[in-house]
């Protein structure tokens, strides 16, 4: 069997990760919360090393994984309300990642589920609308 990425479908991908970003997303504050049962304290649980010093990388290895998805995504788009979308969805996660990286609180972490929720929605829907355009013999 030959790897090729061009057989690789971006929606399924985006969809994927977007979804798994969401898990991620909701795991955090549940390891936070267990974590401070476990140790009560008043130390700052990342500088107390409560998360796996990967943990916070994720977010950027979701980040950049959506963002390779939805650029070959909006490139085959059928809407341009979905090239739109998509790329909105995905300007919300960076900026809570953005915003929670940095410590600014901006941006609620509410807008995380936001922005994984609709990708994955759209990441479906265009793959729906593509392989139905693939079905009747148009171009994409």
């Amino acid at each position: 069997m030959v790897f090729s990425l061009r057989r690789i479908d971006s929606d399924v991908v985006g969809a994927w990760a977007s979804g798994l970003c969401a898990v991620h997303c909701a795991a955090t504050p549940l390891l936070f919360a267990a974590h401070a049962t476990a140790h009560a304290g008043g130390e700052h649980l990342r500088e107390s090393g409560a998360l796996p010093w990967y943990w916070a990388g994720l977010d950027w290895a979701f980040l950049v994984l959506a963002l390779v998805a939805v650029y070959f995504a909006s490139k085959r788009a059928t809407t341009p309300w979905i090239t739109w979308g998509m790329w909105g969805a995905l300007s919300v996660i960076a900026a809570v990642i953005i915003s929670e990286t940095f410590e600014l609180h901006l941006v609620s972490h509410t807008f995380m589920y936001v922005g994984a929720f609709a990708l994955i929605g759209l990441h479906w829907y265009n793959h729906r609308q593509c392989r139905r355009c693939r079905a009747e013999g148009r171009s994409e």
